[in-house]
């Protein structure tokens, strides 16, 4: 199974060992399932951790790195922005391109507002959008 990250997800895990992004990280290493990102989720989430966190985050989220070790695929802004902008906030499009790109079977996200409303619905995606409490009922019954 193909999973792929938004940076909130990267935060939450990071800022909360209890809690439900934390326990998709615990997963993805237990089950071994095959973790993608892009180097601009990665800077996002780091960003935000060093803006609105403290070191013990930062630290907690190098660590997450370091554990998890995703695969980093490469995507063009321009080509996410010409595949997605009708349908999604253009800061976001890098983000629906990494999942394309990576052949995730999963976007999680806790961006409900962005990656979940209809325009994005609508769209025949070539993976599913799940928040990390989704993803682990998901799990749960495989």
């Amino acid at each position: 199974m193909r999973i792929f990250l938004d940076a909130n997800v990267y935060f939450s895990a990071a800022r909360s060992p209890q809690g439900g992004s934390s326990t998709v990280c615990e997963l993805i290493k237990v089950k071994k399932l095959v973790l993608y990102t892009t180097r601009d989720v990665l800077h996002e989430a780091e960003r935000n951790i060093r803006q609105k966190e403290p070191i013990s985050t930062r630290l907690r989220f190098y660590e997450l790195m370091t554990t998890l070790n995703a695969k980093i695929v490469a995507v063009g802004k321009q080509n996410a922005q010409l595949r997605f902008a009708k349908i999604i906030n253009k800061k976001d499009t890098h983000v629906l391109e990494g999942a394309r790109v990576s052949k995730a079977d999963f976007l999680v996200t806790l961006d409900k507002k962005h990656f979940q409303n209809e325009k994005v619905k609508q769209t025949n995606l070539p993976f599913a959008i799940v928040s990390p409490g989704e993803l682990l009922k998901k799990l749960s019954k495989s």
